[in-house]
């Protein structure tokens, strides 16, 4: 029996406690450890404060998944010292919202725009406006306003044809140098798309400018995810979402789910993560190419690996490299940069690291070694026009992988290599990956050079103006 399911016999995960969730939440998504590295953290702790404790993998397993509520006073010492949740103070729910299940916002009373991810209600209007009415998703719309004063655009008049080709020249820009850097104007470009949109209403052109409209959505919702703030990304792919239905766009609708389904895996909610890419397969398995749902199908897998099951993960990842070899020459813009040289074999690497965190003993080094193994596969397949921000994320990887191979002079030169390629790209989401790399790096090795490149990650991360300032790196910076 594969047991490598952290809730493998142990009934329903959300019987834990909110103490046990929020612990799984803060290793997960805030130190990015398995629960033997969490454990030899704390024992490395213990060592430095001359306590005497022995903390496994054992014991992470039994806190997180509510077997035992309360650790005792050492214990709970040394939590507090590696800056874990505190067991004897009431959990918030927003700390634990990842692991609930839910996403959404709520009608009623709250104001439109206003997003509550524990709403259950968000997912099933999701499902409702995919196959039938789309309007049903207006109350959770973002309030847009007009363009600044003084914005000018090029020409007599914009139209869907301009909207369209700064949307593709905003994309270029946010895979070579992150969302930060084109936040603002995709804001402001979608403020003057929608005011055309009420203009052509019932005309010919609505219909072009609906499909431009979408496109820009969909582009500032993942901006918005690059950046960090997840409740204005859900917000923007909601109106994505909205537009792409309305002109009947099945391929940038499938493409607007993936975004949200990325939406609820970095917020560590796998679950609700897989309802939305496989939502997205509906509307994927109408359009004119298979590239969506093979992109879909790749993050299936990544969910079921955040999941710990291997098997599913390994099935959809079959069935999205099925899907590609059907992919003829043409794709949508939305979807063109998952079929750029390295680009699904990086993917694989992220997924096979993803399941190591979750795996334990032989199966957990040796999918680290899968992880590097694509890694340095992707980097190799590299061709001109692949997103930096891509290639920095190879880079993590298998530094990050070869750290906890003990691979130490190959981990620091990877994450030397990341650490200059961070001067081109402004994300939030390599902030966090550069923050478990170094959590990962302390955790492994003393040496100097080691101790060096951490500093200098650490300073990078402290002097680089991302927008949305992480946990890990607010933390870091203040280490």
């Amino acid at each position: 029996m594969d047991v490598t399911d952290p809730y493998a016999g142990h009934g329903d995960p959300h019987a834990a406690g909110d103490w046990g969730r929020a612990l799984r939440v803060y290793r997960r998504t805030e130190l990015g450890l398995s629960r033997a590295d969490f454990a030899e953290l704390i024992n490395e702790r213990a060592r430095r404060l001359g306590i005497n404790a022995a903390c496994s993998e054992r014991h992470i397993a039994r806190w997180e998944l509510g077997e035992v509520r309360r650790p005792n006073r050492t214990y709970r010492d040394l939590l507090a010292a590696v800056g874990a949740p505190d067991p004897d103070i009431e959990v918030a729910s927003a700390n634990v919202r990842s692991e609930s299940g839910m996403m959404s916002c709520s009608t009623g009373d709250v104001p439109r725009g206003e997003v509550r991810d524990t709403d259950p209600t968000f997912l099933e209007t999701l499902a409702s406006a995919v196959v039938g009415s789309p309007d049903v998703l207006i109350p959770w719309l973002p309030a847009l306003g007009e363009p600044e004063p003084g914005t000018s655009f090029p020409g007599p008049e914009p139209d869907h044809d301009f909207v369209r080709d700064a949307t593709a020249r905003l994309r270029e820009i946010d895979q070579r140098h992150g969302g930060s850097a084109v936040a603002d104007a995709a804001t402001n470009l979608l403020k003057l798309s929608t005011t055309l949109l009420a203009r052509y209403r019932g005309q010919a052109r609505e219909h072009s400018m609906l499909v431009a409209s979408a496109d820009l959505a969909r582009l500032l919702g993942w901006a918005c995810h690059d950046v960090g703030d997840q409740h204005r990304a859900r917000q923007y792919a909601t109106m994505a979402l909205l537009f792409a239905r309305r002109a009947g766009a099945d391929s940038l609708v499938a493409s607007t789910l993936y975004v949200l389904g990325r939406i609820s895996l970095i917020e560590h909610d796998p679950r609700t993560a897989l309802r939305m890419f496989q939502l997205g397969q509906l509307p994927a398995q109408d359009a004119a190419n298979g590239g969506e749902s093979a992109r879909l199908y790749a993050n299936e897998a990544w969910a079921h690996a955040m999941m710990g099951d291997v098997s599913r993960m390994r099935f959809a990842l079959a069935r999205a490299e099925d899907e590609i070899t059907r992919v003829g020459d043409l794709v949508d813009p939305w979807t063109r940069v998952f079929f750029s040289p390295g680009e699904f074999t990086g993917m694989q690497s992220v997924i096979y690291n993803e399941y190591a965190l979750t795996a334990t003993g032989r199966a957990a080094e040796e999918y680290t070694l899968k992880a590097v193994a694509s890694a340095r596969e992707s980097l190799a397949a590299c061709a001109p026009g692949r997103p930096a921000r891509s290639i920095l994320f190879d880079n993590i990887t298998i530094a990050t992988g070869a750290f906890r191979l003990r691979q130490i002079d190959e981990a620091v030169s990877f994450a030397t290599a990341s650490l200059r390629l961070t001067s081109e790209v402004d994300s939030g989401r390599v902030a966090d990956r550069l923050g478990r790399l170094v959590h990962i790096a302390t955790l492994t090795s003393p040496r100097s050079d080691v101790r060096d490149i951490c500093q200098d990650i650490r300073q990078a991360l402290d002097t680089t103006p991302h927008r949305a300032r992480s946990p890990i790196r607010h933390r870091l910076a203040t280490a």
